[in-house]
């Protein structure tokens, strides 16, 4: 699959993470962002903590660096200093355990039963036909003593037509006041894939 035109479109309260392999300077970066971010919120009446938005910013962008992405968003509200949101853009291809990858296959394999059974949707768009898949997962323990949080997650499975694979958007949160903005905010996103 030729993701070398890849494009989602997406609002300006989504921050793009960055790709944090040296030489690239991610202090730099956090720094300068956290410092646009308390502008922005500045401008809407809002204070923020630029040194925390920073740490949160680096946090973010190492921690999904880890998984790779071929694209990250980290979404910031007036109010809060750390992310509210995060999105990811990745490629599943067929391998050998995977000989075909559809928006089937991926509901079958994707669908988690932490809280119940997952809402699965097969849908159209207008990069190809698609999979839409909302549920909770229980994420990993902050603190020794702490709980596990619940994941809230949105991900979409799209084949390209044409191609063997899928294109997959997912994002994640935690508060539960944002389900219906975020979703929104996703499936426009969705909406708007182009290769």
């Amino acid at each position: 699959m030729d993701i070398s035109d890849l494009g989602v479109n997406h609002h300006e309260d989504w921050v793009p993470l960055p790709d944090v392999a040296p030489p690239f300077s991610l202090d730099a970066w956090a720094e300068g962002t956290a410092a646009e971010i308390a502008a922005r919120y500045a401008a809407e009446g809002e204070q923020a903590d630029v040194k925390r938005l920073s740490r949160d910013l680096r946090s973010v962008a190492e921690e999904s660096a880890t998984r790779e992405p071929l694209g990250a968003f980290a979404w910031y509200v007036s109010g809060f200093n750390t992310s509210v949101g995060l999105v990811e853009l990745n490629t599943v291809l067929p391998d050998k355990t995977a000989p075909e990858v559809t928006p089937q296959w991926m509901a079958e394999h994707f669908a988690s039963h932490d809280f119940g059974p997952p809402e699965i949707e097969y849908t159209d768009l207008p990069l190809g036909p698609a999979v839409r898949i909302r549920q909770n997962i229980i994420g990993e323990k902050k603190r020794l003593f702490g709980s596990r949080p619940v994941i809230r997650t949105l991900a979409y499975g799209v084949q390209p037509k044409g191609e063997k694979g899928l294109l997959v958007l997912t994002c994640s949160w935690t508060e539960p006041v944002l389900d219906e903005p975020i979703t929104a905010i996703v499936e426009n996103m969705a909406q708007s894939l182009t290769l």
